[in-house]
């Protein structure tokens, strides 16, 4: 008798617990519900994407002249983009993946970050030559 009346108490307990909960959950599931029962989901204010702040990163595509300036660069570093030819063939496409992986350039770098970066390296180019040119002057009318 003595296990039952144990029972019957833990029992009592363990059913005031869970109105306790349901009294809690009550209007966070009502919430959560909308008017035909179906469950409503709401992205946080945080989640939300500014559309038009996406569409002014978007980079525009490369233009004819863009892209022979990239094909020349990339000849004067090493690669092989095929002709200079201002079109964005299989060849340049497959160059500038390599340079982008050469350069340790972010995987969703765009064309134009690649055009950026490596006009920054032949810039660079340029004036470490003259530098040399000046330096190499300096000395010999030394």
């Amino acid at each position: 008798m003595r296990s039952h009346i144990q029972g019957l108490f833990l029992l009592l307990i363990v059913g005031i617990a869970l109105l306790g909960m349901a009294r809690y959950a009550a209007p966070i599931v009502s919430e959560a519900l909308g008017e035909d029962g179906a469950l409503r989901a709401e992205s946080a204010p945080e989640d939300l994407i500014d559309l038009v702040a996406l569409e002014a990163e978007l980079d525009e595509p490369l233009t004819g002249d863009e892209v022979g300036i990239i094909q020349a660069h990339l000849t004067r570093l090493g690669f092989d983009p095929g002709p200079v030819d201002g079109l964005m063939g299989p060849s340049t496409r497959t160059t500038i993946d390599e340079a982008i992986v050469e350069y340790q350039l972010t995987v969703g770098s765009s064309d134009r970050d690649l055009l950026n970066y490596i006009q920054s390296l032949v810039d660079a180019l340029d004036a470490a030559a003259v530098a040399t040119e000046v330096e190499l002057g300096t000395t010999e009318s030394g």
